[in-house]
């Protein structure tokens, strides 16, 4: 098994890039029912999720890079 802190980057980097793939339905949905205000929101939150994922990718690589990544552990 790998390090936890290694599972974990690779786990909540999954979780986001899931939950930012969803966003678009989102925004559709409420154009869908004239709530630009919900739009507007999930378009914002989506830019939060975007940021998230860069730094998640970000550390990822500066793991990888320094310990390796151990799957047979």
């Amino acid at each position: 098994m790998m390090k936890n802190c290694q599972h974990n980057l690779i786990h909540q980097l999954s979780e986001t890039m899931d939950s930012l793939w969803r966003m678009d339905q989102y925004v559709k949905d409420a154009e869908m029912e004239n709530c630009q205000g919900g739009a507007d929101f999930w378009r914002n939150f989506k830019k939060t999720l975007e940021e998230q994922v860069k730094l998640l990718k970000e550390q990822l690589e500066k793991v990888v890079k320094e310990e390796g990544l151990d799957i047979n552990r």
